[in-house]
């Protein structure tokens, strides 16, 4: 199978994934809102990690 991936999509990918980890880290001492702060971190995380696993196939 033949993968190809964009740069500037897993730049993108990236760039998501540290804001759901930023938007995450923020928001973390709001008592309200504990469940959706761990739903963010997590997304953040697969964002981050896929993003830099698709830049490294292209490079």
């Amino acid at each position: 199978m033949n993968f190809q991936v964009n740069v500037f999509t897993a730049i993108i990918i990236i760039i998501v994934g540290l804001y759901d980890l930023a938007y995450a880290w923020n928001r973390r001492k709001q008592p309200n809102n504990r469940g959706g702060i761990r739903a963010f971190a997590i997304l953040g995380m697969i964002f981050t990690i896929g993003g830099i696993v698709m830049l490294l196939t292209r490079l």
